[in-house]
């Protein structure tokens, strides 16, 4: 996925010798996430700043399903924001539940993800699709236009 502008390059995998826990390692996002910007900066977003932020996103989650893959954990807390503008250079981050899209699931795995963005479908013991990502780019949608978090 690092050949995609709207996915955060990640440049390998280290473990944290105190710990042991594995970490990624990818671009600082020096502005945080969507949902921190749209807590900063709702007010002054026009509406064509509104489909910039939506057009990198969009963009992003069809570079994902291009390549056969399903997010599984899409909300705005991994969208983060590159640039100083407000409404440029965003990019999907936390591809660690990404799985191939026509890979069954555990019939017993819980349920990841933050609940107002989880598809209803997934909700209820089916698996993960492309088609519940765009459930949750629908709920992000949602969010980037209204400015709050869905309930």
């Amino acid at each position: 996925m690092n050949n995609s502008f709207n996915i955060i390059q990640l440049y390998g995998i280290t473990k944290d010798p105190e710990s042991s826990n594995f970490m990624m390692v990818m671009d600082y996002a020096k502005n945080g996430n969507l949902r921190q910007k749209l807590n900063r900066n709702f007010n002054t977003l026009s509406w064509k700043d509104k489909l910039y932020i939506l057009s990198d996103i969009a963009r992003g989650l069809m570079d994902i399903h291009k390549e056969g893959l399903t997010h599984q954990d899409f909300h705005s807390g991994n969208i983060l924001s590159m640039d100083k503008y407000v409404f440029i250079n965003n990019q999907i981050t936390d591809l660690g539940l990404c799985k191939p899209a026509n890979e069954e699931c555990d019939k017993n795995k819980k349920v990841y993800g933050v609940l107002p963005y989880v598809a209803p479908e997934v909700l209820s013991g089916k698996q993960y699709t492309k088609e519940s990502d765009v459930y949750s780019l629908g709920i992000i949608i949602y969010e980037v236009i209204n400015g709050l978090p869905p309930y």
